[in-house]
C-alpha cells in the first residue's frame, strides 16, 4: 500500500499546487475504489479532502454533489478527520434531503435525484420522484436549498 510519506518523496514544497499534483498522482491509480485500495487509509482521506476542497474552491458544494458524487459518500469522514464536525453535520444535513434510497452514483437516477431537488420545474424521469405532489417537491426544494445555504 502506498503510504504519505511515500507520496511526499522528495516534496521540498507543500502548497496547494503541490497538493493538486499529489491528487493527479493518485488519480492515475485508478477509480476512488482502485486508489483506496492501494493507498493507507490516510492517504485515501487525504485525497478525498484535497479533491474535496479543490472542487469547493472552484464551483462549490452543489457541484461536488451533482457533479463529483463519487466523493460524496466519503466526505463525512473527511470532514470528521480534518476536525471539522460542524461543517460535517452540515454536510449531512445535505444528503438528508436526498430520498432514502438515493444511491450516490454517477447514473441517470442520481441526475434525475439531484434535478428533482434542485428545482421543481426540472423535468424527470424517475417514476418514483414523479409520484411525489408538487407542494411536497416544493418543500424538499426550500430545504435542500436552505441547507445548502447553510453548508
Amino acid at each position: 500500500m502506498l503510504t504519505l510519506q511515500e507520496l511526499l518523496n522528495g516534496v521540498k514544497c507543500l502548497d496547494e499546487n503541490t497538493l493538486a499534483e499529489l491528487s493527479d498522482k493518485l488519480w492515475e491509480l485508478g477509480t476512488l475504489d482502485d486508489i483506496k485500495e492501494k493507498v493507507t487509509p490516510e492517504l485515501f482521506t487525504l485525497h478525498i479532502c484535497m479533491n474535496m476542497v479543490g472542487n469547493w474552491q472552484c464551483d462549490g458544494w452543489w457541484y461536488i454533489i451533482c457533479e463529483q458524487v463519487k466523493l460524496v459518500p466519503f466526505i463525512p469522514e473527511a470532514l470528521n478527520a480534518l476536525g471539522l464536525f460542524t461543517l460535517k453535520t452540515a454536510f449531512e444535513k445535505v444528503i438528508s434531503c436526498f430520498p432514502q434510497d438515493t444511491i450516490f452514483t454517477d447514473d441517470n437516477n442520481y441526475i434525475d435525484t439531484v434535478n428533482f431537488l434542485q428545482n421543481n420545474r426540472f423535468k424527470v424521469s424517475n417514476k418514483k420522484l414523479n409520484s411525489i405532489p408538487l407542494e411536497k417537491r416544493k418543500e424538499m426544494v426550500k430545504k435542500t436549498r436552505h441547507c445548502i445555504e447553510e453548508l
